[in-house]
Protein backbone atom coordinates (compact mmCIF):
# COMPACT_ATOMS: atom_id res chain seq x y z
CA UNK A 1 0.00 0.00 0.00
CA UNK A 2 1.40 3.40 -0.97
CA UNK A 3 2.25 5.83 1.78
CA UNK A 4 2.49 9.51 0.81
CA UNK A 5 5.20 11.94 1.99
CA UNK A 6 3.97 15.21 3.44
CA UNK A 7 6.83 17.63 4.25
CA UNK A 8 6.40 19.38 7.58
CA UNK A 9 8.91 22.20 8.02
CA UNK A 10 9.73 23.94 11.27
CA UNK A 11 12.13 26.83 11.79
CA UNK A 12 14.83 26.14 14.35
CA UNK A 13 17.49 28.51 15.69
CA UNK A 14 20.54 26.70 17.03
CA UNK A 15 23.07 28.72 18.98
CA UNK A 16 26.67 27.65 19.35
CA UNK A 17 27.41 24.85 21.78
CA UNK A 18 30.90 23.81 22.95
CA UNK A 19 32.57 21.81 20.19
CA UNK A 20 35.44 21.84 17.75
CA UNK A 21 36.81 25.38 17.33
CA UNK A 22 39.49 26.14 14.74
CA UNK A 23 40.19 29.79 14.01
CA UNK A 24 37.12 31.91 13.26
CA UNK A 25 33.85 30.00 12.71
CA UNK A 26 30.16 30.70 12.57
CA UNK A 27 28.46 31.84 15.75
CA UNK A 28 25.08 30.30 14.90
CA UNK A 29 23.10 28.67 12.11
CA UNK A 30 19.47 28.72 11.10
CA UNK A 31 18.06 25.41 9.89
CA UNK A 32 14.83 24.10 8.44
CA UNK A 33 13.95 20.74 9.95
CA UNK A 34 11.68 18.18 8.29
CA UNK A 35 10.65 15.65 10.96
CA UNK A 36 10.25 12.01 10.00
CA UNK A 37 6.70 11.62 8.71
CA UNK A 38 5.82 8.22 10.22
CA UNK A 39 7.41 5.87 12.72
CA UNK A 40 10.19 3.88 11.08
CA UNK A 41 10.28 6.03 7.93
CA UNK A 42 13.49 7.40 6.48
CA UNK A 43 12.33 10.74 5.13
CA UNK A 44 13.55 13.36 7.58
CA UNK A 45 15.68 16.27 6.38
CA UNK A 46 17.99 19.02 7.65
CA UNK A 47 18.48 22.15 5.56
CA UNK A 48 20.93 24.89 6.56
CA UNK A 49 19.11 28.11 5.74
CA UNK A 50 21.72 30.59 6.96
CA UNK A 51 25.11 30.72 8.69
CA UNK A 52 25.98 33.70 10.88
CA UNK A 53 29.67 34.45 11.36
CA UNK A 54 32.62 32.97 9.53
CA UNK A 55 33.78 33.48 5.94
CA UNK A 56 31.80 32.18 2.96
CA UNK A 57 31.70 29.84 1.16
CA UNK A 58 30.53 27.34 3.77
CA UNK A 59 30.79 23.57 3.66
CA UNK A 60 28.45 21.18 5.47
CA UNK A 61 28.75 17.68 6.90
CA UNK A 62 26.97 15.25 9.23
CA UNK A 63 30.01 13.11 9.96
CA UNK A 64 32.76 15.71 10.27
CA UNK A 65 34.71 14.05 7.46
CA UNK A 66 32.86 14.52 4.18
CA UNK A 67 32.02 18.17 3.51
CA UNK A 68 30.15 19.68 0.56
CA UNK A 69 28.52 22.96 -0.40
CA UNK A 70 25.09 21.28 -0.43
CA UNK A 71 23.23 22.63 2.63
CA UNK A 72 20.54 19.93 2.54
CA UNK A 73 20.65 16.44 4.06
CA UNK A 74 17.64 14.27 3.28
CA UNK A 75 16.49 10.64 3.58
CA UNK A 76 17.37 10.71 7.27
CA UNK A 77 16.16 8.41 10.04
CA UNK A 78 14.90 9.84 13.31
CA UNK A 79 17.70 10.48 15.79
CA UNK A 80 20.32 12.93 16.99
CA UNK A 81 22.73 14.29 14.37
CA UNK A 82 25.79 16.50 14.60
CA UNK A 83 25.85 19.26 12.00
CA UNK A 84 29.34 20.47 11.08
CA UNK A 85 29.89 23.78 9.27
CA UNK A 86 33.33 24.70 7.91
CA UNK A 87 34.08 28.15 6.53
CA UNK A 88 36.52 29.28 3.84
CA UNK A 89 39.32 29.61 6.40
CA UNK A 90 38.85 26.02 7.58
CA UNK A 91 37.25 26.95 10.90
CA UNK A 92 34.68 24.37 12.01
CA UNK A 93 31.70 24.62 14.34
CA UNK A 94 29.25 21.87 15.27
CA UNK A 95 25.70 21.69 16.59
CA UNK A 96 23.44 18.87 17.77
CA UNK A 97 20.17 18.52 15.86
CA UNK A 98 17.36 16.14 16.76
CA UNK A 99 15.06 14.69 14.11
CA UNK A 100 11.86 13.51 15.72
CA UNK A 101 9.30 10.96 14.58
CA UNK A 102 5.73 10.31 15.75
CA UNK A 103 4.76 7.28 17.79
CA UNK A 104 3.89 4.18 15.77
CA UNK A 105 0.34 4.08 14.43
CA UNK A 106 -1.27 0.70 15.04
CA UNK A 107 -4.72 -0.86 14.77
CA UNK A 108 -6.05 -4.16 16.10
CA UNK A 109 -9.28 -5.71 14.86
CA UNK A 110 -11.47 -7.44 17.44
CA UNK A 111 -14.75 -9.36 17.27
CA UNK A 112 -16.93 -8.20 20.15
CA UNK A 113 -19.38 -11.12 19.88
CA UNK A 114 -18.49 -14.52 21.28
CA UNK A 115 -19.98 -16.74 18.56
CA UNK A 116 -20.72 -15.70 14.98
CA UNK A 117 -23.62 -17.49 13.31
CA UNK A 118 -24.78 -17.17 9.72
CA UNK A 119 -27.14 -14.24 9.19
CA UNK A 120 -26.91 -13.01 12.79
CA UNK A 121 -25.57 -9.53 13.59
CA UNK A 122 -22.22 -9.41 15.40
CA UNK A 123 -19.91 -6.60 16.48
CA UNK A 124 -16.47 -5.50 15.30
CA UNK A 125 -14.13 -3.01 16.92
CA UNK A 126 -10.91 -1.38 15.68
CA UNK A 127 -8.57 -0.51 18.56
CA UNK A 128 -6.04 2.17 17.58
CA UNK A 129 -2.93 3.57 19.24
CA UNK A 130 -4.20 7.15 18.79
CA UNK A 131 -7.48 8.85 19.61
CA UNK A 132 -10.21 8.97 16.97
CA UNK A 133 -9.74 12.72 16.48
CA UNK A 134 -6.23 12.14 15.09
CA UNK A 135 -7.41 9.71 12.42
CA UNK A 136 -8.06 11.05 8.95
CA UNK A 137 -9.58 7.94 7.39
CA UNK A 138 -10.99 4.53 8.36
CA UNK A 139 -11.72 1.93 5.69
CA UNK A 140 -13.49 -1.41 6.24
CA UNK A 141 -13.42 -4.26 3.74
CA UNK A 142 -15.18 -6.00 2.05
CA UNK A 143 -16.81 -2.66 1.33
CA UNK A 144 -20.23 -4.12 0.48
CA UNK A 145 -20.69 -5.37 4.05
CA UNK A 146 -20.38 -1.93 5.65
CA UNK A 147 -23.00 0.79 5.31
CA UNK A 148 -20.77 3.31 7.11
CA UNK A 149 -16.99 3.47 6.79
CA UNK A 150 -15.64 6.25 8.99
CA UNK A 151 -16.14 4.60 12.39
CA UNK A 152 -14.16 2.38 14.76
CA UNK A 153 -17.15 0.15 15.60
CA UNK A 154 -19.31 -1.90 13.26
CA UNK A 155 -22.30 -4.25 13.48
CA UNK A 156 -22.74 -6.55 10.48
CA UNK A 157 -23.91 -10.01 9.49
CA UNK A 158 -22.32 -12.54 7.14
CA UNK A 159 -23.57 -15.73 5.50
CA UNK A 160 -20.23 -17.53 5.22
CA UNK A 161 -16.67 -17.45 6.52
CA UNK A 162 -15.29 -14.03 5.54
CA UNK A 163 -12.01 -12.13 5.85
CA UNK A 164 -12.57 -8.69 7.40
CA UNK A 165 -9.94 -5.95 7.08
CA UNK A 166 -9.71 -2.45 8.57
CA UNK A 167 -7.21 0.23 7.48
CA UNK A 168 -6.58 3.49 9.33
CA UNK A 169 -4.68 6.62 8.26
CA UNK A 170 -3.68 9.44 10.60
CA UNK A 171 -3.25 13.16 9.95
CA UNK A 172 0.40 12.67 8.90
CA UNK A 173 -0.59 10.16 6.23
CA UNK A 174 0.72 7.18 8.24
CA UNK A 175 -1.15 3.92 7.60
CA UNK A 176 -1.70 0.65 9.42
CA UNK A 177 -4.10 -2.23 8.89
CA UNK A 178 -5.29 -5.44 10.50
CA UNK A 179 -7.37 -8.31 9.19
CA UNK A 180 -9.11 -11.33 10.60
CA UNK A 181 -10.93 -14.32 9.17
CA UNK A 182 -14.37 -14.54 10.77
CA UNK A 183 -15.62 -18.11 10.80
CA UNK A 184 -19.26 -19.12 10.96
CA UNK A 185 -20.11 -21.37 13.89
CA UNK A 186 -21.77 -24.69 13.05
CA UNK A 187 -25.53 -24.44 13.42
CA UNK A 188 -27.07 -26.94 15.89
CA UNK A 189 -29.54 -29.45 14.42
CA UNK A 190 -31.79 -31.90 16.26
CA UNK A 191 -33.35 -34.90 14.52
CA UNK A 192 -35.63 -37.19 16.58
CA UNK A 193 -34.53 -40.81 16.18
CA UNK A 194 -37.88 -42.41 17.05
CA UNK A 195 -41.54 -41.74 16.21
CA UNK A 196 -44.82 -43.36 17.15
CA UNK A 197 -46.77 -44.02 13.94
CA UNK A 198 -50.50 -43.36 14.17
CA UNK A 199 -50.16 -41.26 17.31
CA UNK A 200 -52.08 -38.01 17.39
CA UNK A 201 -49.63 -36.27 19.72
CA UNK A 202 -46.25 -34.77 18.84
CA UNK A 203 -44.58 -38.19 19.02
CA UNK A 204 -46.41 -39.18 15.86
CA UNK A 205 -44.63 -36.62 13.69
CA UNK A 206 -41.07 -36.24 12.49
CA UNK A 207 -39.77 -32.67 12.71
CA UNK A 208 -36.30 -31.29 12.05
CA UNK A 209 -35.29 -28.69 14.64
CA UNK A 210 -32.62 -26.08 13.82
CA UNK A 211 -30.90 -23.54 16.04
CA UNK A 212 -29.80 -19.95 15.44
CA UNK A 213 -28.03 -19.37 12.16
CA UNK A 214 -30.22 -21.66 10.05
CA UNK A 215 -32.38 -19.55 7.78
CA UNK A 216 -33.93 -22.33 5.72
CA UNK A 217 -33.65 -26.10 5.24
CA UNK A 218 -32.82 -26.56 1.58
CA UNK A 219 -33.58 -30.28 1.37
CA UNK A 220 -34.65 -33.16 3.63
CA UNK A 221 -34.80 -36.83 2.64
CA UNK A 222 -35.82 -39.86 4.71
CA UNK A 223 -34.84 -43.39 3.71
CA UNK A 224 -35.99 -46.79 4.89
CA UNK A 225 -33.62 -49.35 6.36
CA UNK A 226 -33.32 -50.93 2.94
CA UNK A 227 -32.26 -47.62 1.42
CA UNK A 228 -35.51 -46.71 -0.30
CA UNK A 229 -36.51 -43.04 -0.35
CA UNK A 230 -39.77 -42.72 1.58
CA UNK A 231 -39.95 -38.95 2.08
CA UNK A 232 -38.47 -35.87 0.42
CA UNK A 233 -39.13 -32.15 0.67
CA UNK A 234 -37.33 -29.08 -0.72
CA UNK A 235 -37.12 -25.68 0.97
Amino acid sequence: MNKCFVPIFSLLWITMTPGIVSGQGGDSVRTLITPVQCYGFRNGAIHVDAVYGGIAPFYYSLDGQNFSTNPTFDRLWAGVYTLYVRDANGAVRQWKITLKEPAALSVKLEITSGVVTSGEIFGLRAITSVEREFLQEIVWEPEELFVQQDTLRQAISIQETTQIMVTVKDQNGCIDMDKQVVEIASAPLYLPNAIKPGSTDEDGYFTLFAGAGVKQIASMQIFSRSGSLIFERQN
